[in-house]
């Protein structure tokens, strides 16, 4: 949905006009802002209907109401059938204007007392107990003249000659009694008599017109789907009809145009096809999809098959477009939830930009830059659902609801993402879901908490805003990119745990780095295959970032990082391998052995004598005897720090025995390296896990051998002699 009056803008509550935001077609973000003296009222004293909504299961509406445009009056009836979901039930609670007289309430055709509770509350006493799962039918007759305060989302509204509703978020009550909360849908008969001149458009399908004989006809719309309260609506004016159909996989179902423009049908046709591939069918086939003209009001509602617009922009049409997967298909259970609607939609249109006729990345990206908020200090998650404003914020609630979605693709990557709204359709098709339902359904098919995400990002408040500063490194033969990483955001906001892209240059070619932010200010190190001519950070913007751009800064001091290990960690070690441990460190550090352990998990601690090379960086450890066949545990403590800051060494190593772990840290100061690899049993030629009979026939076989290829050369010299044969009897009946 997004509105704005002709006469005045909706701008949500506190949320100014930025012209970044304006495009031809007023999509955007610009969705939202509109009608400011609308959005600044409060709900209703009895909004919530909290008292037993969670007793009943409304089924499905009879709505039979009669329109009298000249003298702005309605009247008819609504049956509901309602079933109980608790034992002893023996009241319903509805909603209705008192505007508008009721006079009569009945259950089952026996008339029942009700009266008036916090308004717009109705209380209905049944006519006796009902039981959970029983079904009972409450009619209501009413008429009046529906209140309104010349506001698009005030219920009914009258026109030169004819009528239109809007109920979002919950001002249904305004010309119908109904239970008005999300999470309740219904199937809906909707019958509405109209002057015989003016042509009534709604929910679903026509099955009907009644020529009443009296300058009265009466148009009879059926819905078989599911629909939230807020969703139904009626159109009644001289209205013109274009038509068409829309067929996939052999379904086909009619699109409907009242005084749209003809193109659209076209339009319609590319709209539907793209989010069909990435959303699954449209979930509404077996009825329609239609459009109608409205007229002194700018924007567009998405009633459920039958969205109202005022402009037919292609962003506007394809928003609207998108809601009848996200908000009408699946509907916000709460308002607290509504970015499951609105964010959906407004990302919808970059999901068009990118999968229409010539569109792709770029046109994505520059649909995703066209509705960048222009503010980030509140959550995406609406607290404060009292006020209507703040539900449609076209900040909060559309364009960083989009953004959230914008970046979770990013992170859980673009087939699992795809994968996640299918299982979210998959679970709450035609349904109701909560934050915490998408939630769920993400981490399911993701496989991997995202709390981390969702709490930042949904939850809380605020945006990240990013300095940046970079340095190469070169140890021994290896070059290494040194990237420092700060988090300057406001301190009220928290630090937001982010996966950065990186792109590097070398020689006209880019590589991209996707490395993980978690801190308020650390250095990562990163290995490159060469001295490299620029670096960009996250240059596609997929992180809200505020500003947008990262700033780039002078090179602040890190940490010293454990860069390579020989053995390396989780290698299986001959003992002719050379009997010595390496440890190479990024930057030069003041170090001594006392910074080191060496632990067989069998034989204990190792003494060893220490070397520095503060030219190579490295660290030698030569144990004092050969090691036995062992599992062996090395230690570099976070007492070392480095010489030109003085920092200690940030030596985590997420798997020890990965090779791939290093270099090592999690980009502050503090944390010993700890890595792990195997010495395997001296003698077993043969390799079965034991040293025996046939190991001593290979090595006899190998005696007095020369060079590389010898078998039997067991301590690594290039030759097989007495010594070999010492290791090999030293372990004898080892595994045996």
């Amino acid at each position: 949905m997004w509105f704005a009056v002709i006469a005045g803008c909706w701008c949500s509550v506190g949320t100014p006009w930025s012209p970044a935001h304006k495009t031809t077609d007023g999509s955007g973000c610009s969705h939202a802002r509109a009608a400011a003296a609308r959005m600044a009222h409060e709900a209703p004293d009895g909004w919530e209907l909290s008292s037993n909504a969670a007793d009943t299961d409304v089924v499905h509406y009879k709505l039979e109401l009669e329109i009298d445009p000249d003298t702005q009056w309605i009247g008819g009836t609504n049956v509901m059938t309602v079933r109980s979901l608790v034992d002893d039930l023996t009241l319903l609670h509805f909603r209705l204007d008192d505007a508008l007289a009721i006079s009569a309430v009945e259950v089952n055709g026996t008339a029942v007392t009700w009266n008036r509770a916090e308004f717009p509350t109705i209380e209905a006493t049944l006519d006796r107990p009902y039981a959970a799962g029983a079904e009972f039918n409450l009619l209501v007759a009413y008429d009046g003249y529906p209140s309104s305060d010349g506001y698009f989302t005030h219920g009914m509204h009258f026109t030169s000659g004819g009528a239109f509703t809007f109920s979002c978020p919950w001002f249904a009550y305004t010309w119908w009694p109904t239970k008005d909360v999300n999470d309740d849908k219904a199937t809906a008969e909707l019958w509405f008599t109209v002057p015989d001149d003016l042509v009534v458009v709604s929910n679903g399908l026509l099955v009907g017109v009644d020529n009443l004989g009296d300058g009265r006809k009466r148009h009879r719309w059926e819905t078989n789907y599911p629909i939230a309260p807020y969703l139904i609506s009626l159109a009644a004016a001289h209205y013109s009809v274009e038509t068409g159909t829309y067929t996939c996989d052999g379904r086909s179902m009619p699109l409907e145009l009242y005084r749209a423009p003809a193109s659209l049908l076209e339009d319609l046709q590319d709209m539907l096809d793209v989010f069909g591939r990435r959303y699954g069918l449209y979930p509404f086939i077996e009825e329609k999809y239609g459009i109608y003209r409205i007229y002194g009001y700018a924007g567009g509602m998405e009633h459920q098959t039958i969205t109202a617009q005022s402009a037919f922009g292609e962003f506007l049409t394809a928003h609207e477009l998108a809601h009848q997967w996200w908000g009408d298909m699946i509907t916000c259970a709460t308002w607290h939830d509504v970015w499951l609607n609105e964010g959906f939609a407004t990302y919808s249109e970059a999901i068009w930009a990118e999968g229409k006729p010539g569109g792709g990345s770029q046109q994505y990206h520059a649909a995703m830059a066209s509705n960048r908020p222009s503010r980030v200090d509140d959550s995406v998650y609406c607290y404060d659902i009292s006020d209507v404003g703040r539900i449609f914020s076209g900040d909060f609630s559309y364009c960083k609801g989009a953004w959230v979605l914008h970046m979770l693709r990013h992170v859980v990557g673009n087939a699992a993402f795809f994968d996640i709204l299918a299982a979210y359709r998959a679970t709450f098709e035609y349904a109701s879901a909560t934050t915490d339902d998408f939630q769920t359904v993400a981490e399911r098919v993701y496989g991997k908490d995202l709390d981390w995400f969702f709490d930042t990002w949904i939850y809380d408040i605020g945006a990240p805003a990013y300095e940046y500063a970079w340095r190469q490194e070169a140890v021994g033969e290896c070059n290494y990119l040194e990237l420092y990483v700060r988090q300057v955001q406001h301190p009220d906001y928290p630090v937001f745990p982010m996966p950065i892209d990186i792109i590097t240059t070398r020689d006209g070619d880019k590589t991209t780095y996707v490395v993980w932010n978690n801190e308020r200010a650390e250095h990562l190190l990163l290995p490159t295959t060469g001295p490299i001519d620029g670096l960009a950070f996250d240059p596609d913007h997929w992180i809200l970032s505020d500003p947008e751009d990262a700033r780039q800064v002078a090179f602040v001091e890190g940490p010293p990082k454990v860069v390579d290990v020989t053995p390396a960690p989780g290698s299986l070690v001959e003992p002719r391998d050379p009997p010595w441990i390496t440890v190479q460190l990024h930057k030069d550090v003041r170090a001594d052995a006392a910074h080191f352990a060496l632990v067989g998990g069998a034989t204990g601690p190792v003494a060893f004598s220490f070397a520095y090379d503060g030219i190579t960086q490295t660290a030698t450890l030569t144990p004092d005897t050969p090691l036995p066949a062992d599992d062996y545990t090395l230690t570099v403590t976070d007492q070392i720090v480095d010489v030109a800051a003085g920092l200690a060494l940030d030596g985590e190593v997420l798997d020890p025995r990965d090779p791939a772990a290093l270099p090592s840290g999690n980009g502050l100061p503090g944390g010993a390296a700890i890595v792990e690899f195997t010495v395997l049993v001296g003698g077993d030629l043969d390799g079965d896990g034991d040293v025996d009979h046939a190991d001593l026939g290979i090595f006899l076989s190998d005696w007095g051998c020369t060079g590389q290829d010898c078998v039997g050369d067991i301590d690594g010299d290039g030759d097989t002699d007495h010594a070999d044969l010492g290791i090999l009897l030293a372990n004898w009946g080892y595994g045996t």
